[in-house]
């Protein structure tokens, strides 16, 4: 029978995945999509109208939406008009899948290396868009992430969930719903994949190596140089996966004519 429930603890602020430097839309998304996929949200369940939700997160119709449409796009939420927002089986959920969880040492590193070729076909293009298209407000949100990244490097913290924004608002920044939504769509992945990437190049000594990469995309995007921004993004990237290979960036340019990524 289909209900509505949302669990008192709803609100909580410290489920994983949840570092502050996320936005307000970020939180609410991945606080929502724990409960979906931990199963404190069950399939059929009707999620409460807009207004309360929005009083329950302490946050506007915009953020909310903006959240929700991520869940939908990850075929976690189905909005149905006139008749309210219903949870969707896990199962149901794009066949897409980075099926981290739960494999060995090897196989993750050879799933994110992977996806690492991936971004590359998609990145280094939103990349040279921003530069052309960026609006002074989604720069200064990059230099927001850029500093966030910053602080991490001289707190020793992590850093991932900057790092994850900094990506998102290049995409932002290309005008191109489409790549908005494709990075919304694979956002989780990407997560695992930097936070992993991060904890690797801390363990060997590149975490400030990491944090010049993503200077340099600022730095050309906010010049407004397409092709600057380009070959930061593609830098960046085959650096990260490299580290995360073996430590050694050669590596990524010895290899290039077998796979981009490594």
């Amino acid at each position: 029978m289909l209900h509505v429930f949302l669990p008192a603890n709803s609100t909580d602020a410290s489920l994983p995945m949840q570092p502050p430097s996320l936005s307000l839309p970020e939180r609410v998304y991945a606080t929502l999509s724990a409960q979906i996929r931990n199963g404190s949200l069950p399939p059929g369940t009707r999620l409460p109208i807009e207004p309360a939700l929005c009083e329950r997160y302490g946050v506007s119709r915009t953020v909310l939406r903006e959240a929700i449409a991520r869940l939908k796009a990850e075929g976690l939420l189905d909005v149905r008009q006139g008749r309210g927002t219903y949870v969707l089986p896990a199962s149901a959920a794009t066949s897409f899948r980075f099926a981290i969880d739960g494999a060995g040492q090897a196989e993750q590193i050879a799933q994110i290396l992977e996806l690492a070729e991936l971004r590359l076909g998609v990145e280094i293009t939103a990349a040279g868009l921003a530069a052309q298209r960026r609006s002074k407000p989604q720069l200064a949100q990059l230099k927001r992430c850029l500093d966030a990244m910053e602080d991490a490097v001289r707190n020793g913290t992590d850093g991932s969930g900057a790092d994850l924004a900094f990506h998102a608002v290049v995409a932002q920044a290309t005008g191109n719903s489409q790549y908005r939504m494709f990075m919304d769509f694979l956002g989780g992945r990407f997560a695992t994949a930097i936070a992993t990437s991060r904890l690797h190049s801390a363990h060997r000594g590149m975490t400030e190596e990491a944090q010049r990469e993503h200077r340099a995309i600022y730095e050309a995007i906010a010049a407004g140089k397409p092709a600057s921004a380009e070959r930061a993004m593609r830098r960046h990237i085959e650096a990260a996966a490299a580290r995360l290979a073996d430590g050694q960036p050669a590596r990524a340019k010895d290899q290039r004519g077998q796979s981009t990524a490594q």
